[in-house]
């Protein structure tokens, strides 16, 4: 019989609460945290007082609710990279990008927007300030194009408005006829490119992985110096990008490979 190895009872309790406040899918108050854990209330505060130090939890200034902060959805990113479509996903997309010295990142779709989930570029490019967990544009980078164009409209119509109030200074000053032209021709293309946004001098190409249902589930981004990468729409970086992306979605991965 194996002996049971001793652990940290504090640290199991804290892993506890965050799994209450993963499974409850909505901010907790403390008395419902108290409560799902049978745990005082005295108690429950000294744990989040800690969780929300660490960025494990975060605590809603207005609300004084309780959620998953941004450490825990770092970890879970990672977590989600390593399953099994996502490696291989991200391999293909690297050896893609790095025949031509290229960086390239995968993304998912939150309730933020297009959020980086693998990334990998030249030790020689300057400082992108891309990383895993980093949320792009959804006007302004390929990435976000992507998405805009094959989700539903009320899914990206308020961060694509307020990223071009951002940029742009006004609340919507033609972003819908804007949105309608460019989404039109990345449906179209299956391809969404942007030269010089959001970083300047870095231009990219973008090409969706679809599940089984015909839904878009990552957007796969190949990016380089302005001078050194090729995005025309019948370039090499394209035909290839589009080629390994309809032939990982035509492998019919599982849905839940991508969101498990």
């Amino acid at each position: 019989m194996v002996k049971a190895q001793r652990g940290i009872h504090a640290m199991e309790v804290g892993g506890e609460l965050l799994k209450h406040l993963a499974d409850a899918g909505q901010p907790l108050s403390m008395a419902a945290l108290s409560a799902a854990s049978d745990l005082p209330l005295n108690q429950v505060f000294t744990y989040l007082v800690s969780l929300v130090r660490t960025g494990l939890a975060r605590r809603d200034p207005m609300t004084h609710r309780y959620e998953p902060g941004p450490l825990a959805m770092k970890l879970g990113l990672h977590a989600l990279a390593q399953l099994s479509p996502l490696r291989e996903t991200f391999r293909r997309a690297n050896e893609l990008a790095k025949a031509a010295d290229h960086g390239a990142f995968i993304a998912i779709w939150t309730d933020q927007g297009p959020t980086v989930i693998r990334y990998q570029c030249p030790d020689s490019y300057m400082h992108t300030g891309l990383h895993v967990g980093a949320v792009m544009s959804v006007a302004h980078s390929s990435t976000g194009r992507l998405f805009a164009a094959l989700l539903p409209r009320h899914e990206v119509q308020a961060l694509w408005d307020r990223d071009v109030a951002k940029r742009d200074g006004e609340s919507n000053s033609g972003g819908d006829e804007l949105l309608d032209y460019l989404l039109r021709d990345v449906r179209e293309r299956r391809l969404a490119r942007t030269m010089g946004l959001p970083i300047p001098g870095i231009d990219s190409i973008s090409a969706p992985i679809f599940g089984q249902e015909g839904e878009v589930m990552l957007a796969v981004t190949v990016f380089g110096p302005t001078n050194t990468i090729d995005i025309a729409w019948d370039g090499e970086t394209a035909g290839s990008l589009l080629a390994l992306t309809e032939e990982l979605s035509e492998a019919d991965l599982p849905v839940s490979a991508y969101t498990a």
